[in-house]
C-alpha cells in the first residue's frame, strides 16, 4: 500500500473520489455526498479560499485507491482545529488504510499547530457508536462524541405545508449567490445563528460572518456545481427577520437544508414553517429533479424538530460530531 499526497488535477482524482465516496456511502440509507466535481473543485480551488484550507491523500494499491482521507484547516476562526473527512471503500477495509490516513492527518494537523481534532460520524439508528466500525475506530483514538444531532430525510415531490405569512412580513426568494445589497444582512444574521446553534461540548468558538465572507462562499459553492436555494424574510420595519436556504447537490438528486434562523425578536409567528413552505416550493419548482432533502436537528431542538415533522421528514441516523486532541510526538 501506498500513500501520497491528492492532485486533484490529476486524473487519477476521479478515483480517488470513487474510493472515497464509497466509504461515505456503505451502509447508510439515501446518504448525501458531496459529487466528484464539486469537491475536486474545492480542493483545486483551496488556494483562494479564505477561510478554510483543504488537502486531501489517498491510500493506493498499485492503481486502485482503497480510501481518502481530506483534512480541513480553518485559516480564520477556531484555528486551534482541524477537520478530518475519512472513508474507505468497504472492500478495502482492515487493511490498515484508515490507519494510515488517519496518521498522515495527524501530521498534517502537527505542521499546522492545531490541538483540536473534529470529525463527522453518520451512524444508524439501530447501532450505538460502540457497535459502528466508524466509532470504534475514533474510540480508540482518544474522540467523544461533543455533539448529536439527527439527520431527516423527506422524499421529494412532497404535499406542501399550510404556513400563512404574518401581516406586514415581506417574504423574498431566489436561487443562486446572495446579491451584494443583502450580502451584509445575512452575513449579521449568520454571525447570529453561530451564537444561538446548539454546539454541544465541542471545543468551537461562534465565527463572526462578514459580507464579503458570504459572497465568496457563495460563489465558490456555485462554481463548483451547488445549486443555492434561499428564502428571506424581512419584518414590519424592513429589517431581516429569518432566513432559510437549502444547497443542492451536484447530482440534482439530493438537496441539504442549511440553515433556517429566526431572529428572537420575531419568534412565536411560526416563522421558520413559513421560511421552509417557500423555499421547498422554491426548490420544487427549479430543481425539479431532486429526490431527497436532508435536515439535521439536535435531539433537544423542539421546535425545529416539530416542524420538520409537519412537512414529513423522518429520522434516519445519527450524526455524532466527534473531538479528540492532536498527540504531540
Amino acid at each position: 500500500m501506498q500513500l501520497r499526497a491528492l492532485d486533484p488535477h490529476h486524473p487519477e482524482a476521479d478515483s480517488w473520489h470513487a474510493a472515497f465516496r464509497a466509504g461515505i456511502v456503505a451502509g447508510r440509507e439515501e446518504p448525501t455526498v458531496a459529487g466528484a466535481e464539486s469537491t475536486l473543485t474545492s480542493l483545486r480551488t483551496t488556494a483562494s479560499n479564505a477561510t478554510l484550507d483543504r488537502q486531501a491523500y489517498g491510500a493506493w494499491d498499485g492503481d486502485e485507491c482503497l480510501g481518502g482521507i481530506i483534512v480541513n484547516l480553518p485559516r480564520a476562526a477556531n484555528t486551534h482545529t482541524t477537520e478530518f473527512e475519512l472513508a474507505v471503500a468497504p472492500e478495502h477495509r482492515h487493511r490498515g488504510a484508515g490507519t494510515a490516513l488517519y496518521e498522515a492527518g495527524l501530521a498534517l494537523a502537527r505542521a499546522h499547530g492545531r490541538r483540536v481534532i473534529s470529525t463527522e460520524l453518520h451512524v444508524p439508528l439501530t447501532q450505538s457508536l460502540t457497535e459502528h466500525d466508524g466509532g470504534r475506530f475514533a474510540l480508540a483514538r482518544g474522540f467523544d462524541s461533543k455533539l448529536q444531532e439527527r439527520r431527516y430525510l423527506l422524499g421529494l415531490p412532497a404535499a406542501p405545508v399550510a404556513a400563512d405569512l404574518p401581516a406586514g412580513y415581506r417574504l423574498h426568494t431566489w436561487t443562486g449567490p446572495v446579491a451584494s445589497d443583502s450580502a451584509a444582512d445575512f452575513a449579521a444574521m449568520s454571525t447570529l445563528m453561530e451564537q444561538d446553534v446548539p454546539t454541544g461540548e465541542r471545543d468551537h468558538e461562534p465565527t463572526v460572518v462578514t459580507a464579503d465572507q458570504v459572497q465568496r462562499s457563495d460563489e465558490r459553492l456555485a462554481t463548483a456545481g451547488w445549486g443555492l436555494v434561499t428564502a428571506l424574510l424581512r419584518g414590519p420595519d424592513g429589517t431581516p427577520a429569518g432566513y432559510t436556504r437549502v444547497f443542492v447537490n451536484s447530482d440534482r438528486l439530493h438537496a441539504q437544508q442549511d440553515d433556517t434562523f429566526v431572529l428572537r425578536a420575531h419568534r412565536g409567528h411560526r416563522l421558520g414553517a413559513v421560511l421552509k413552505s417557500a423555499n421547498l416550493a422554491q426548490l420544487t419548482e427549479q430543481f425539479p429533479g431532486v429526490r431527497h432533502l436532508h435536515s439535521w436537528t439536535a435531539d433537544g431542538n423542539d421546535a425545529m424538530i416539530a416542524t420538520n415533522r409537519r412537512f414529513g421528514f423522518r429520522p434516519v441516523e445519527t450524526l455524532h460530531v466527534m473531538e479528540g486532541p492532536v498527540p504531540q510526538t
